[in-house]
């Protein structure tokens, strides 16, 4: 997802909430920022794989896990808490339909 159409859809929710206040504005402009950096942890690991290749101090290769996969894991941690720390969740949040704007 954009970063333009995820910080609309949050700040939506927000305004639903009657919460559309600076604070909670700033976490939703963090977590727009780590869902683009998962975009490319995502596209990172597609491309490299689970397994990198790496060379130890020593000058051996070695293959080990893909540090995206840990990073990955940890942004999206930090996005749960996040949209926790909102009050948003799939019970309470505001689908917009076509009548909302009558």
């Amino acid at each position: 997802m954009a970063r333009k159409s995820v910080k609309k859809s949050l700040i939506n929710q927000l305004k639903a909430k009657n919460a559309n206040i600076d604070a909670f504005t700033a976490l939703v402009d963090d977590y727009a920022a780590l869902n683009e950096i998962c975009t490319d942890l995502k596209r990172d690991i597609k491309e490299r794989g689970t397994l990198v290749r790496d060379v130890t101090c020593t000058g051996r290769e070695v293959t080990k896990p893909n540090p995206s996969i840990k990073e990955l894991r940890d942004n999206q941690k930090a996005m749960l808490a996040i949209l926790k720390q909102l009050g948003l969740d799939t019970d309470t949040v505001r689908v917009n339909t076509d009548d909302d704007e009558l």
